[in-house]
């Protein structure tokens, strides 16, 4: 009997050691688990975060990339000239008012004064426009305008006032059976006619406008130089 009871009680602790056995593993496999699911949960959290950041950063640099070509495409090079000057191309033009005469020296400093020079006529196009805009200005018949060309150096050696030499295809000197141009006429002044202006009041000769003159007479005159450029964006 005492046998028995010893046995049943081996047995119980066995079966109480299987359970405590069962139960351990079932919690070994329950934590191995949990611990499998929480590090896969936190892998896809990091990922999507990750990817989440990539978008941004593609977002935004595809955002700047748009807006640096929009502020391109509405940006543009406006040619400006000084007030008081017209604008003609690349070049700018000032016309001084009748008020306003000086000697053909005196005239190119000024003209240089304002960062230019006594106008040099570099084509038919620009003999044209100046030619034309001289027509409105002028009051009277003698109301012209010096230009930067001269022969003060050497008689019938025509200088423009930067020193470079009268274009042989370009002269527009005035010539019609009243006056052929230049002929230094010398009744005025006893050193000649040795600066040149230009202004037909009626269009009598259509752009061959340039007279020779004494460089010591007060006229009105024209300056040239080159438009600045700068940047309008809209």
């Amino acid at each position: 009997m005492a046998e028995a009871n010893m046995y049943s009680h081996v047995a119980l602790i066995n079966t109480e050691d299987n359970d405590f056995q069962v139960e351990e593993a079932s919690q070994r496999r329950s934590k191995f688990t949990v611990g499998r699911v929480a590090l896969g949960v936190l892998s896809l959290l990091l990922l999507a975060a990750v990817s989440a950041l990539i978008g941004v950063i593609v977002h935004y640099n595809s955002s700047s990339t748009c807006e640096a070509k929009t502020d391109a495409s509405t940006c543009s090079s406006v040619t400006l000239c000084d007030k008081g000057w017209l604008l003609n191309g690349t070049q700018c033009y000032y016309f001084s008012p009748i008020r306003l005469q000086l000697t053909w020296n005196s005239s190119k400093e000024k003209c240089r004064s304002f960062s230019g020079d006594l106008i040099k006529i570099e084509s038919t196009e620009e003999q044209e426009f100046v030619d034309g805009t001289v027509q409105h200005m002028m009051v009277k018949w003698a109301d012209r305008f010096w230009i930067g060309l001269t022969d003060s150096e050497t008689e019938g050696t025509w200088l423009w006032a930067d020193g470079s030499p009268l274009d042989q295809s370009l002269q527009f000197w005035t010539k019609n059976e009243h006056n052929t141009e230049p002929d230094n006429w010398k009744e005025e002044d006893e050193d000649g006619e040795n600066c040149a202006t230009m202004g037909e009041i009626h269009y009598i000769n259509g752009i061959k406008s340039w007279y020779d003159v004494s460089c010591k007479m007060n006229m009105r005159f024209i300056c040239k130089k080159r438009a600045t450029r700068s940047a309008a964006c809209g």
